[in-house]
């Protein structure tokens, strides 16, 4: 689903902390996942999370160890971006 814009802090594995705009939280195979990108960095990639809710208002964000899994992430969210149900959001950036 898309989502107003939203900032989150991401801790990287060197321990900076980066600021990331959420692009889209989305469903694959029962699992959520969540597509972040570098607020600050016009040349950023586009990272995928799994997003897991943790009560009404908290969530968890962890890393993908599955090769398999995050294909599977990334085809769709690479479908979403495909059928422009989120391009309104890469295009402001």
């Amino acid at each position: 689903k898309n989502l107003p814009y939203m900032v989150i802090p991401i801790e990287m594995e060197d321990g900076k902390v980066v600021h990331c705009e959420v692009l889209s939280i989305f469903p694959v195979d029962g699992k959520q996942y969540i597509a972040l990108i570098d607020k600050d960095n016009e040349d950023s990639e586009i990272w995928l999370y799994r997003f897991v809710p943790v009560g009404a208002e908290d969530f968890n964000i962890e890393d993908i160890e599955s090769d398999k899994e995050f294909e599977k992430a990334e085809d769709y969210f690479n479908q979403m971006v495909e059928s422009a149900e989120i391009d309104t959001i890469i295009d402001e950036k």
